[in-house]
């Protein structure tokens, strides 16, 4: 059954994320690099496995200058080059986040509404909530471990 895209949002901010207002559309764009491994092996065929991650994207809508805690809050970001925690939703149960650079943009024509955008790039996992299929454990197999080992000298 599809899903009517009206119930989407952008929020940015940890503990407790704030509405970034007036925002009328999102993209989100996931991809990896392909590694080839082709080897005399290979019997012909071209093989490959999956590399290093990386998500995307974009999104836009009315500028709003007072919106202090969402537009002026992903500006700040850029200005001073600090990665912000982004969450893309959906809806209400279903959302993408994850922290990300910001590239903000603001437009105004002659004919038509001032306008704000957003381009991101994501640093780290992309960590999905919602979709049915995507259990816990995969969900934190998307995102890296750390390992520490210790000085054996």
């Amino acid at each position: 059954m599809a899903i009517a895209g009206y119930g989407g949002s952008v929020y940015i901010g940890d503990t407790v994320p704030t509405k970034v207002a007036e925002i009328a559309n999102w993209s989100l764009d996931m991809s990896a690099d392909d590694i080839d491994v082709t080897s005399f092996d290979s019997e012909g065929w071209r093989e490959r496995i999956q590399g290093i991650k990386e998500w995307s994207g974009s999104f836009e809508g009315n500028f709003k200058p007072d919106d202090t805690d969402g537009q002026a809050a992903l500006i700040n970001a850029w200005i001073a080059g600090q990665k912000v925690k982004l969450e893309l939703r959906v809806n209400d149960s279903v959302k993408f986040s994850g922290e990300a650079l910001v590239t903000p943009s603001i437009e105004t024509p002659v004919d038509d509404k001032a306008s704000f955008s957003c381009d991101f790039q994501g640093s780290g996992p992309l960590v999905p909530d919602g979709i049915s299929g995507i259990s816990g454990i995969q969900q934190m197999m998307m995102m890296p471990t750390k390992t520490t080992t210790k000085d054996k000298g």
